[in-house]
C-alpha cells in the first residue's frame, strides 16, 4: 500500500503539471498538446530539465530561466495538491478499480475549481468529457450507489436542479444566480456517484459557500451582488461524498432510527 501511496503520489505531480497547462490553455481554448511548454511572457519553449514539477520551480527560485518573469505560486501549489490528493486515493481505495475512477474524478474536480476560480468559467471542455466518463464508469465498475441507471438519473437531476433554481431566481429578481456551468459540474458529479449523492452535495456546498462567500464579501467590503465562483464548493463536497459517501448514509440511517 505504502509503494502504491508513493509510486500515485509521483504520477500526481506529473499529472499536477498537466493540470497546469489544462488551467491555463482551456480557458483560452488553447491546443493542450500543442505546442509544447514555453513561457506565456516571453514564448521561449522549457526544456524538460526546466519542467519536473516542484523540482524546477524551487530551483529556478520561481522565475523564468529565459525572460527571469515570475513563475506564478499556483503551479507548483497544484503539482503539490495533486500529488498528495492521489497518494491519498492510492492510501484510502488501495489497488481497486475504484482507484482509477478516483484518480480521473480528483483530477477533472481539482482543474475545474482552479479555472473557476482565476477566470469564473467550468469549460464545457472538462464537464462534458467529465460526464461521459462518470457515465462510461458507472456502467462498467459501478461506481455509482446502484451503477449506471443511478449514474443517468444523477446526470439529468443534476443538471435540472440547478437550472430549476436558476430560473426560479431569474423570475424572482431579474438577473442571473448561477453559471450554466455550475448545472453542467453537478451533472458529471452525478454521473461519476448516482442521484444519492446529490442531496448531500447541494446542501454542503451551499452552506459553506453561503458562509465563506459572505465571510469574503464583508472582508473584502464588496457588494452582495458581487459573483463568487461556485464550481470549488460543488467539487469540495463532491470529493468528500467520494470518499466518504457510505459513512455518511451510515450515520445518517442510524440518526434517523435514534430521532425516531
Amino acid at each position: 500500500m505504502i509503494l502504491l501511496s508513493i509510486v500515485c503520489g509521483l504520477f500526481g505531480l506529473v499529472f499536477g503539471s498537466l493540470a497546469n497547462v489544462c488551467v491555463y490553455r482551456i480557458p483560452r481554448r488553447e491546443s493542450v498538446a500543442f505546442p509544447g511548454s514555453h513561457c506565456p511572457r516571453c514564448g521561449h519553449d522549457i526544456d524538460w530539465y526546466d519542467n519536473i514539477p516542484l523540482i524546477s520551480w524551487l530551483f529556478l527560485k520561481g522565475r523564468c530561466r529565459h525572460c527571469q518573469g515570475a513563475i506564478a505560486w499556483r503551479y507548483p501549489l497544484l503539482e503539490l495538491i495533486m500529488g498528495i490528493s492521489w497518494a491519498a486515493l492510492a492510501w484510502h481505495f488501495g489497488p481497486t478499480p475504484h482507484l482509477l475512477i478516483a484518480l480521473v474524478l480528483f483530477f477533472l474536480l481539482w482543474v475545474l475549481s482552479v479555472i473557476d476560480l482565476e477566470t469564473g468559467l467550468l469549460p464545457n471542455a472538462l464537464t462534458f468529457p467529465g460526464i461521459a466518463l462518470g457515465l462510461m464508469f458507472s456502467w462498467w465498475l459501478g461506481s455509482g450507489l446502484q451503477g449506471l441507471q443511478d449514474a443517468v438519473i444523477g446526470t439529468a437531476a443534476g443538471y435540472g436542479v440547478f437550472w430549476l433554481v436558476a430560473r426560479v431566481f431569474l423570475l424572482l429578481t431579474g438577473r442571473e444566480g448561477m453559471g450554466y456551468g455550475d448545472f453542467k459540474l453537478l451533472a458529471m458529479l452525478g454521473a461519476f456517484m448516482g442521484w444519492q449523492a446529490l442531496p448531500f452535495i447541494i446542501f454542503a456546498s451551499s452552506l459553506v459557500g453561503a458562509l465563506i462567500g459572505s465571510l469574503f464579501l464583508l472582508l473584502a467590503r464588496r457588494g452582495f451582488r458581487t459573483e463568487i465562483p461556485f464550481g470549488p464548493y460543488l467539487a469540495a463536497a463532491g470529493m468528500i461524498w467520494f470518499l466518504w459517501g457510505g459513512s455518511i448514509l451510515d450515520w445518517y440511517a442510524g440518526a434517523s432510527r435514534f430521532v425516531c
